[in-house]
């Protein structure tokens, strides 16, 4: 059956921008902290986001967001944390962070994106009942991942692409399903066949490059991030939560690079100079953590890290 897929909108963009507080209850107690940001695909934030955290060796809580987007846990045990943030409208989203006693990580910043766009069905073929077939399963699959069912749309959407074998826009929406349900693994596996199919689609290989990162495949992700083409990273914020996920795993060297990438793109933005600064000092190369911290706290002298910044640079005297 002859197709002509439109492509399904399935990217994911990171935003952030320093702002607000609000505290939540935890169970897991220990003397760790996590915050951070909930923001849309235009950097606006989003209130009254549910951030749930938990881990596997016990432990839960549940905050919301603020006005400003921003929200806060206190009191967190060390360990792995896993972090699904939700909203109505939006398309959940899950990370994990590694929380620890020693020093604090840098806050999390999340965007949500609205909800799923629907899976655009094949053209019709020969077969005017194959076809109807065919739509009706995508339109079931659509429907199911809107109400974040997102098992059984996987399954309308595995039945459509039975008969329209090797169909990428089919398998976004498989992706997003796993997304939905922060299964990273099989969403990952599934774009690794998008790309086979369309080795030159740059959103889906950035989705994947994300992924691995966040998934700690540093080598392979960054890789695809090498391959992508010049001028695709055009968003700060961007740049800002790949060194973000980058400075999380430790890799201070290619964190820089993607803050001082960011910066290129807007020498405006204050918390690019906040996060490279960390990441220099995290290196223990003062010099530049100093003159970084010192650009934050004059493009953000009010900064919600402004008083952390300056207790670093008390150190570096």
């Amino acid at each position: 059956m002859p197709t002509d897929p439109r492509r399904a909108l399935i990217v994911l963009a990171f935003a952030g921008i320093l702002a607000g507080f609000v505290a939540g209850a935890q169970e897991a107690q220990g003397n760790s902290r996590v915050d951070g940001w909930v923001k849309d695909k235009n950097g606006q934030p989003i209130a009254e986001a549910t951030v749930e955290l938990s881990r596997e060796k016990g432990g839960r809580s549940s905050v919301k967001t603020n006005k400003k987007g921003y929200w806060a846990v206190p009191g967190l045990a060390e360990g792995a944390w896993d972090i699904e943030v939700s909203a109505p409208g939006y398309e959940t989203r899950k990370v994990s962070v590694r929380v620890s006693e020693a020093t604090r990580i840098p806050p999390v910043e999340i965007q949500l994106d609205p909800a799923a766009a629907p899976v655009a069905a094949p053209v019709a073929g020969s077969s005017s009942e194959v076809a109807q077939e065919v739509r009706t399963a995508i339109e079931e699959g659509n429907r199911l991942l809107g109400e974040k069912k997102y098992r059984d749309a996987r399954a309308q959407y595995e039945k459509a692409l039975a008969v329209v074998p090797a169909n990428p826009a089919l398998l976004k929406g498989i992706a997003q399903t796993y997304i939905g349900e922060g299964n990273r693994g099989q969403a990952i596996e599934v774009l690794r066949k998008i790309r086979e199919l369309e080795p030159n689609d740059a959103d889906n290989k950035l989705l994947l490059a994300l992924l691995l990162l966040e998934e700690g495949k540093l080598e392979e992700g960054q890789a695809i991030l090498g391959q992508l083409p010049s001028g695709t990273l055009k968003d700060p914020l961007l740049s800002i939560k790949i060194g973000i996920l980058l400075l999380n795993r430790n890799d201070f060297a290619q964190a820089q690079a993607a803050f001082s990438k960011a910066i290129e793109l807007d020498p405006s933005r204050a918390e690019a100079y906040y996060y490279r600064g960390i990441s220099y000092w995290k290196a223990k190369r003062s010099a530049e953590a100093k003159a970084d911290l010192k650009k934050y706290l004059d493009l953000a002298p009010e900064g919600n890290e402004a008083k952390e910044a300056r207790e670093i640079l008390q150190t570096l005297k």
